[in-house]
């Protein structure tokens, strides 16, 4: 039954539900349905059209009171078992009992929300089955509250005289998440800017107040805000409608219906700007220079003004977008500054604009604060910028999976969290419309002007923050909890010491009780409901254009792609900077603002990129590529074919200011995302020693990549310029080159009659690549940075995709996590997550935890892991889970934009469709016994490398608990 041709109109009823709004989506292919189901309130909102990965997406409005982080833990806690499904763990165990495309639970600053996907209609149900008794029907049981949440308990839970610690998932990941720059700051934005406001608190939680947070106030947090009536359920996809009415009816039948969560108050208004300051954590010994940070903040439209909002974001564009835009060009030439960001949270229901200034002194604030606002006031809004903008916005509002991830999760934030606001969700979704009636607002010649009065320059309503850096701050804030802890240690009586030992035990026997529980009780899809063959994406060559054919909602991808030639040890780095700095710069006669100016007027995306394509014959042989990528509207085609040519034959590197500016810019940004990027530095330095491909990869995005920059950034001469030069000679315009294009079959044909294919290029010779390097072995080592937690790798190598046994490791990486790591890192030790990675191509395997309290019986649940699959401690259910989490990353969907390059890649390396087959059906068939065999063959013996990221007070515990201790090197 086709729910388009059956509920159609406004006024319409099937069942119980009642149809509010029926709005056809032509720009989007889609029809937006909105209901109510009268005897709860119960909201349903459905965007249908022909796109076969469905998603729902169950959301509420969850308006934190302080920053105990309830939102947060309760959005674990659902997850832990409910009435229909009393396990441990359903989250968890369906994301291996499914073919799930997507499966999360997101804590939002005032909403909390459960999405998934899947192109498998029983799947989908059986997902919607287990997240609707979760969300209304959660055990909620202390003991979930004390692992996900937060409990107290002995360091040695064997000496109740001993001293105590803070435990839980939570309370740990919100302690690495307040350890970056980023989240300090926007906590203290928020904090002064919306003082009277949900927002003023941290709804993840802080690590100082969610000790403070009580089991029942968890349990009064779900009564108030998880209730059908205050649910917005979101569907998307080509499901019909009204099976999705059926399916969750089961769920509102006997339903109380109580009133909606009321509307927000409006933050009142300041008279007078807020100025305040506050500090983040840097490691001790690191240099304070130009590491402060001042944020500007302005709270400016309401979420239900969309029209005005999206003006507000056209102005943002036109001043802040990209280097030469004019406010960030302003500031950052000013000298107090490297670099600036600009930010419009749109998911709130009062819109804040803040503006960051990165790289800064202290000092410099007033400074900083005086060229914001003359350059503001100074501003004036062309014809060309604003054009420039439009195209920009249009393009990103267009464009299908960009994000990352599924289109319809995509829509859900833009069109759902403001209907939960009041507001209407196609004023979100129109995008044509929206625009239409912008450029009807923009024939006002000052209404952009007026509007930049009115949000920024006039508005009282101002924030300014200044983030120090303080090497103090980690450690302050460590004897901060320990004499906390103290005092309640020394507060404790007998029986309260009892009490505490007695909950550990439990929490400790409760989870060994459910080690073996039994999963039967959930839905799940079999290998009966898997596609019996892998994916092919065609690419039809043309001599050196390669083409695939598909629907991109108007969008042009094009792939340069150049060999990349044999280099010298020292200019790995070098060539992986080139690849970011390139789009930065001038090119074709233009500098480097217009052609800045000229990407924003015409194409979508351009940057450049590196890629290993290691070889299926032989993993220790890859065949490296420089490429340049650009994306645009068709009617823009030949403006990004021109900018192919133009970055290939003229990119301007004598420009040495621009190259300065942008190099400090960048060392800036690697600087604050160090701990962010720390858990990605352990593992590539854990796998650089064990392989060539795995050694270049390091040099271009590992922690050797991060202190070349640093270096570089001081020392940015004539010398550096030259060697950039000459890096330019070596990769760009060389003979073999292959086009590689994304669109569909009509507009192929126009490219190739219109004679666009035939790029100008210079067809250079260049040195065969060789790959010939000296590769040192690494040795287990950690580095100290500003983080309670650590971020940590055992990297080894192994067999790779050539071999028939390669299937049989990747199965062997799901089982680890299923059975072994996720129960003992995460629940039993509190970390935020942890895995296993096998990567057939290369035979790299590698465990890693993030987040994580402890280091030594990390390592040992590694080994445990290895252990115990390499003894076949699994039964065939879990087998059967581990083949469906292997397929369901085999068989992820990929975004139009990138089919054509991944099948590029399957080419290049050799990876026919033979051979993808051939791994599928060894996936399919693996049997127990091999699985172990080979786990013991190629994995028991092995020796990895040991590496962690982690905080000094960690390493000074942790350290001398290592069978091996790590040596301490510098960052």
């Amino acid at each position: 039954m086709d729910s388009m041709q059956v509920l159609r109109a406004v006024g319409q009823s099937y069942k119980d539900f009642v149809i509010t709004k029926y709005l056809p989506l032509n720009e989007l292919q889609s029809t937006l349905v909105e209901l109510v189901h009268e005897p709860t309130g119960a909201r349903i909102t459905y965007i249908g059209n022909a796109d076969p990965e469905n998603l729902f997406c169950l959301s509420f409005q969850t308006l934190p009171e302080s920053s105990n982080g309830v939102a947060h833990i309760l959005e674990h806690t659902v997850l832990c078992g409910s009435r229909k499904f009393p396990v441990k763990d359903p989250f968890f165990a369906m994301t291996r009992r499914s073919l799930n495309t997507y499966m999360n639970a997101l804590t939002g600053q005032d909403f909390t929300c459960y999405p998934a996907s899947s192109q498998v209609e029983k799947d989908f149900y059986n997902l919607l089955e287990v997240y609707l008794d979760a969300v209304f029907h959660p055990e909620l049981k202390q003991v979930s509250f004390l692992q996900e949440g937060h409990r107290i308990e002995f360091t040695d839970p064997k000496n109740l005289k001993g001293p105590l610690q803070f435990q839980g998932v939570v309370y740990n990941e919100m302690k690495g998440a307040m350890s970056s720059i980023e989240s300090r700051l926007w906590e203290a934005i928020s904090k002064h800017l919306t003082p009277d406001l949900p927002y003023a608190h941290n709804s993840g939680g802080n690590p100082k107040e969610i000790p403070t947070l009580s089991y029942e106030e968890l349990l009064d947090f779900h009564r108030t805000y998880y209730h059908p009536s205050r649910c917005l359920f979101f569907f998307y996809g080509n499901i019909p409608l009204v099976k999705h009415l059926d399916f969750i009816e089961k769920s509102l039948q006997g339903v109380k219906k109580i009133a909606p969560v009321p509307p927000l108050t409006a933050q009142p208004r300041f008279s007078t700007p807020v100025y305040a300051e506050e500090r983040y954590p840097i490691a001790e010994g690191e240099s304070l220079d130009k590491k402060t940070q001042i944020a500007f903040a302005w709270l400016t439209s309401h979420i239900s003004n969309q029209a005005e909002i999206l003006a507000l974001c056209l102005i943002e564009s036109i001043l802040t977008d990209t280097d030469a835009s004019p406010l960030t060009l302003a500031l950052i030439k000013s000298g107090l500054c490297t670099q600036v960001d600009s930010s419009l949270d749109i998911e709130m229901s009062e819109i804040p604009w803040a503006i960051v200034c990165k790289g800064c002194d202290k000092k410099d604030a007033d400074a900083l604060q005086k060229v914001l606002f003359d350059t503001l006031k100074e501003v004036s809004f062309t014809k060309e910028q604003i054009e420039a903008s439009l195209h920009q916005l249009e393009f990103q509002r267009t464009e299908i999976g960009a994000e990352g991830v599924p289109f319809g999760l995509t829509l859900f934030m833009r069109a759902a969290l403001i209907k939960q606001h009041g507001s209407e969700p196609e004023n979100a979704l129109l995008i044509h419309s929206l625009f239409s009636d912008l450029r009807a607002r923009l024939q006002d010649p000052m209404y952009l002007s007026n509007l930049l009065d009115k949000a920024l320059i006039d508005n009282p309503h101002f924030v300014r923050v200044i983030l120090k850096p303080d090497p103090h701050l980690e450690k302050e804030e460590q004897e901060e909890e320990q004499k906390r802890l103290a005092t309640i240690r020394a507060h404790l009586t007998e029986t309260t010491a009892i009490k505490i030992a007695e909950q550990t035990a439990k929490l400790a026997q409760y989870q060994e009780a459910v080690e073996n529980q039994s999963l039967d009780c959930l839905p799940k899809v079999t290998l009966k409901d898997v596609p019996l063959h892998h994916r092919d994406f065609a690419l039809i060559e043309k001599r050196n254009t390669l083409h695939h054919a598909c629907f991109t909602n108007q969008i042009l991808y094009i792939d340069l792609i150049f060999e990349l030639p044999d280099l010298r040890t020292e200019d790995l780095s070098l060539v992986s900077l080139f690849a970011k700095l390139l789009s930065e710069l001038g090119c074709g006669g233009r500098n480097y603002a217009e052609t800045l100016e000229f990407q924003q007027s015409h194409i979508g995306g351009f940057d450049a990129a590196l890629a290993l394509h290691v070889t299926h014959a032989d993993p220790d042989i890859c065949r490296p590529t420089f490429s340049l990528r650009g994306k645009s509207l068709y009617h823009k085609a030949e403006q990004l074919l021109s900018l192919f040519s133009d970055y290939t034959t003229s990119p301007d590197l004598n420009d040495k200011e621009r190259i300065q500016e942008w190099l400090s810019q960048h060392a800036t940004e690697l600087q604050n995302r160090l701990t962010k990027a720390s858990m990605n530095y352990a593992i590539q330095t854990s796998l650089s020693g064990l392989s060539t491909p795995s050694f270049i990869y390091d040099q271009w995005h590992g922690f050797p990549y991060y202190r070349s920059v640093l270096h570089w950034a001081k020392n940015c001469d004539d010398k550096f310029i030259s060697s950039l030069k000459r890096i330019a000679d070596l990769v760009l315009g060389s003979k073999n080159y292959h086009l590689v294009l994304t669109c569909d079959e009509d507009f192929f044909t126009q490219l190739e009659k219109k004679g666009l294919l035939k790029l100008k290029l210079p067809n250079k010779s260049y040195a065969p690549w060789t790959g010939h390097y000296s590769i040192v072995k690494q040795k287990p080592q950690a580095r100290i940075i500003a983080a309670p937690v650590a971020f940590t790798s055992l990297g080894m190598r192994t067999i790779s995709y050539r071999d028939p046994e390669s299937p049989l490791l990747l199965l062997s990486t799901e089982l680890m996590e299923n059975i072994i790591l996720h129960k003992e890192i995460r629940e039993k030790g509190g970390a935020y997550g942890s895995g296993a990675t096998y990567t057939p191509s290369t035979g790299n395997f590698h465990f890693y935890s993030f987040r994580d309290p402890h280091l030594s019986r990390t390592v040992t649940a590694f080994q445990k892991a290895l252990e115990k699959i390499g003894s076949k401690g699994f039964n065939e259910r879990e087998l059967e889970e581990a083949k469906l989490g292997v397929l369901q990353s085999l068989d992820a969907p990929i975004p139009p934009g990138n089919r054509a390059m991944v099948a590029y890649s399957w080419q290049r390396a050799g990876r026919t469709p033979e051979l993808r087959e051939e791994f599928r059906k060894k996936v399919i068939s693996a049997t127990r016994q091999e699985i172990a065999d080979t786990v013991t063959k190629c994995l028991l013996s092995k020796e990895g490398i040991l590496v962690s990221f982690l905080g000094q007070d960690l390493f000074n515990k942790e350290n001398k608990k290592l069978k091996t201790p790590l040596e301490l090197l510098p960052l």
